[in-house]
């Protein structure tokens, strides 16, 4: 399948039918990187549906796609469709967290995610950054505080300065992993 056959895929269907695409995708041997820079697309509708089919694939198939997973860290910060930036944090808090399977960890210290950590730093202090963003982006880094160590104690005083004015979702996730930094100091 073309990268313009799945444009003209993604933009005919609805979300139903993206959960059922991944299968398809699968099968034609459709590339992660492409699936990433169809993120980027100009249209947001088609961008949207394409970071919806990247979280759906590395959520649940993160295997099969490890040594396209740098790709997606190297370019996090071409993604301009704000509701596609949901998606992104999202997985980004997924690919970094301690609960991913063994193998992928392993794969993925190997990756550098210092644009990555810049890029979160960038979206937890936006104030109208979604809500969502912010928080995922406060869990990445949370989740590369080992790997940078520098990050907890950034991420502490970042956390602490947005708190009088986040949102109710950002304000259980800052204090949740506040708990966590307070007791590591």
């Amino acid at each position: 399948m073309t990268q313009l056959q799945l444009i003209q895929h993604l933009s005919s269907f609805d979300t139903f039918k993206v959960i059922k695409f991944r299968s398809k995708l699968k099968e034609q041997s459709f590339t992660l990187n492409e699936l990433v820079d169809l993120t980027f697309h100009s249209d947001d509708k088609i961008a949207l549906k394409a970071s919806k089919i990247l979280q759906y694939i590395l959520f649940r198939f993160p295997e099969n796609y490890i040594d396209q997973i740098s790709y997606l860290v190297e370019n996090v910060g071409e993604v301009e469709c704000r509701p596609c930036k949901k998606h992104y944090a999202k997985i980004l808090a997924h690919l970094t967290s301690p609960g991913i399977q063994r193998d992928m960890r392993n794969q993925i210290k190997e990756i550098n995610f210092e644009k990555v950590v810049e890029l979160g730093f960038n979206w937890l202090r936006d104030p109208k950054m979604l809500a969502t963003v912010r928080a995922g982006a406060a869990e990445t880094l949370f989740n590369l505080r080992h790997r940078y160590p520098w990050i907890a104690e950034a991420l502490s005083r970042n956390l602490e300065a947005l708190l009088p004015e986040a949102s109710p979702l950002l304000v259980v996730k800052a204090n949740f992993i506040l708990s966590f930094l307070h007791c590591e100091d």
